[in-house]
C-alpha cells in the first residue's frame, strides 16, 4: 500500500504513526512519523509503502548490515567479502530493536551529576558533519555534476546510493540554494569506512565517546586492511591471468608455426612433384625432336648426329643389403636432377617463348637482372651461382617451359644444390643471349597479339555477313509478299503465317497474306 508524505504540514493518523514504511525509492525503513518526514524534507522523495512486521530481513553476522531482500544480500556478499554469515530475523524485530535503543534512560539519582530538566539553556552540541560515500560521490562528478550539487544530494538522500542522488537532483535542479556549500562540510569517506564506522556506532552506544573514538579507528583500521588484502588478492588474480595468458598466446603461436610447418612441406612436396613432371614433360619433347632430326637426316641419307642417337635406359642399381632387396618395402627415393643436353640459344628461345605472356615476361625480367649481375661483378662467385631449391627461384626461372634449357644453352651448369655459370664462360655472352630472348619474346608476343586481333577482326566481320544476309532475305520475302497481294486484288480475307525458316523450323513471324474468297461479297448489295 502506497502513499505520500506531503511535509511536515501533513497529520498522519496514529495508525500510520504505528506502521513501519519503506521509501520507494531508497529502500530505508523508517519506525516512526518523524524520521518519514525529515527523510522527505531532506530528499524529496514522498513516496512511502507500508511494510509488514512479519516481512523477512536478513542480518550480516560480521558487520550488522540489514538486506531486505535476497538480492541485496547476494550484492552485499560480493561487495564485502567479510559478511559470509545472515541470520533471517523480521520486520517487528528490527522495530522492537529500535524501540529499545530509542528508549530514554533512567534517571538520575537524587544529587547526581545529571544535567537538570531546567537546564533549558543550556549550549547544544555542534552538529556532528554529514559523511557521504567518495566512490558515489566520484561517480556524479564524473557525470558532470558541480562537486556542491553532488555533495549535496548525497547528504540529503542520506548516502543512499548513486540512483537516488541522481533523482534528487533532477528533482532540484531549479533551487535557488542548489549550488550553496554546506555547512559543515560533509566527510567524504570510501564506502568500506562508512561501513565500519555505523557498525561501530550500533554495537558500542554504551560506550564513552573516547571508547567509541578509538572503536571507530580500530574500525577504519580494519577496513583500510581488509581493503589493502583485497586489493592484494585482485592483484595476485590479475598477475595469475596474466600468467595463463602469456602460456595461452605461447602454446597457440607453436600451434601456428606447426600448423605453418605442415603447409610449407606440402608446398614444398606439391613443387617436387610439380618440378618432376616438366622435367618428365621436357624430356618426352626433347626426345621427339630428337627423333624427328634423325628421321629427316635417315630421308637424305645422312647419318645422326651424336648428340640425336638413342641413349640406352640406365640399368637400375643392384641391391646391396637385405633391406634393398626387391621384396622389401619400398623407401622414399632422394630427388634426381636430369641433366639436360645443351641445344642452340635459338632453340631454348622458341621453347621458351611457347609458354604464357606473364610467366615469359617474369621469366625474362629476371634472367636480364641475372645477367645485369654477372657483368657488374664478373669475379663474385654468389652472382655465378643460383639455388633451384629456392621457391621464388624455382617458381621464375625453373618452372616455365624451357627455363633450365636456356640457362644449361648460355654456359650454365647443374650442379647438386642448384646450377652455376663457371668462369670460363664470358659475361657478354650471357647478356647477349638475354637480349636475342627479349626481342624474340617481344616479337612473338606482337605475332600471337596481332592474330588474336585478326581472328576477332574475322569473327566480326562473319558476324556482319551473316547479320546483313539475314536481313537481305526478310527483305525480299517481304517484297515477295507485296508483289503477291498486289496480284490478287485488295478483296481477299487476310491470315497471318510464320515464314519457313532455312532450317525447316518456324523462322521470324512475318504477315503473309492468305487470300480467300469471302463469301458475304458474293451477295448483291441491297
Amino acid at each position: 500500500r502506497r502513499g505520500q508524505v506531503n511535509g511536515p504540514s501533513n497529520n498522519m493518523s496514529s495508525e500510520v504513526a504505528q506502521m513501519v514504511l519503506r521509501c520507494s525509492k531508497t529502500g530505508k525503513l523508517f519506525f516512526n512519523e518523524k524520521d518519514a518526514k525529515q527523510h522527505n524534507e531532506d530528499t524529496g522523495f514522498a513516496e512511502f509503502e507500508q511494510v509488514s512486521l512479519d516481512d523477512k530481513v536478513w542480518v550480516c553476522v560480521e558487520t550488522g548490515k540489514v538486506c531486505v531482500t535476497e538480492t541485496e544480500m547476494t550484492v552485499y556478499q560480493k561487495r564485502d567479502p567479510t559478511a559470509k554469515t545472515f541470520e533471517e530475523k523480521t520486520i517487528g524485530f528490527l522495530r522492537e530493536r529500535y524501540l529499545a535503543k530509542r528508549k530514554p534512560p533512567a534517571p538520575a539519582a537524587e544529587g547526581g551529576d545529571g544535567p537538570s530538566p531546567m537546564d533549558v539553556d543550556a549550549p547544544a552540541a555542534a552538529p556532528e558533519p554529514a559523511t557521504i560515500s567518495k566512490e558515489t560521490l566520484d561517480q556524479l562528478l564524473e557525470m558532470g555534476f558541480p562537486q556542491p550539487r553532488a555533495e549535496k544530494a548525497l547528504v540529503r538522500t542520506s548516502n543512499a546510493g548513486l540512483e537516488a542522488a541522481i533523482g534528487w537532483l533532477a528533482d532540484h535542479a531549479e533551487d535557488a540554494d542548489v549550488d550553496e556549500p554546506l555547512d559543515p562540510v560533509p566527510a567524504i569517506l570510501a564506502q568500506a569506512d562508512i561501513d565500519a564506522a555505523a557498525l561501530a556506532r550500533s554495537a558500542n552506544s554504551h560506550l564513552t565517546p573516547e571508547e567509541k573514538q578509538a572503536k571507530l579507528q580500530a574500525a577504519v583500521e580494519a577496513a583500510q586492511r581488509k581493503r589493502e588484502e583485497t586489493e592484494r588478492e585482485e592483484e595476485k588474480a590479475r598477475e595469475k591471468a596474466r600468467r595463463e595468458s602469456g602460456k595461452q598466446m605461447v602454446k597457440t603461436k607453436a600451434e601456428l608455426e606447426e600448423l605453418q610447418r605442415k603447409r610449407d612441406a606440402e608446398q614444398r612436396k606439391k613443387e617436387k612433384m610439380e618440378d618432376m613432371l616438366h622435367r618428365q614433360r621436357l624430356r618426352e619433347q626433347l626426345e621427339a625432336d630428337k627423333a624427328e632430326r634423325r628421321a629427316a637426316r635417315a630421308a637424305k641419307g645422312l647419318p645422326p648426329l651424336d648428340a640425336d642417337k638413342a641413349q640406352p635406359a640406365p640399368a637400375p642399381p643392384a641391391p646391396t643389403s637385405a633391406g634393398d632387396a626387391p621384396d622389401a618395402a619400398p623407401r622414399p627415393k632422394a630427388p634426381v636432377h636430369v641433366d639436360l643436353p645443351v641445344v642452340p640459344v635459338q632453340e631454348a628461345v622458341d621453347v621458351l617463348c611457347g609458354n604464357r605472356d606473364f610467366m615469359l615476361d617474369t621469366y625474362v625480367e629476371t634472367v636480364a637482372k641475372l645477367g645485369d649481375n654477372v657483368v657488374k661483378n664478373p669475379t663474385e662467385l654468389k652472382y655465378r651461382h643460383i639455388r633451384t631449391s629456392n621457391p621464388k627461384i624455382h617458381e621464375r626461372l625453373i618452372r616455365p617451359t624451357g627455363g633450365e634449357l636456356f640457362l644449361r644453352a648460355v654456359g650454365w651448369v647443374r650442379e647438386a644444390d642448384g646450377m652455376t655459370l663457371p668462369q670460363t664462360v664470358a659475361p657478354g655472352a650471357m647478356s647477349a643471349a638475354v637480349a636475342e630472348l627479349a626481342t624474340t619474346a617481344t616479337r612473338k608476343k606482337a605475332e600471337r597479339d596481332q592474330a588474336e586481333r585478326e581472328k576477332l577482326r574475322a569473327e566480326r566481320e562473319a558476324a556482319m555477313k551473316a547479320k546483313q544476309a539475314e536481313k537481305e532475305r526478310l527483305r525480299q520475302a517481304m517484297e515477295a509478299d507485296r508483289k503477291e497481294i498486289s496480284a490478287r486484288g485488295p478483296a481477299q480475307a487476310i491470315k497471318a503465317q510464320k515464314l519457313p525458316s532455312a532450317s525447316g523450323g518456324g523462322g521470324v513471324a512475318v504477315n503473309r497474306l492468305n487470300l480467300e474468297e469471302d463469301p458475304r461479297d458474293q451477295q448483291p448489295q441491297g
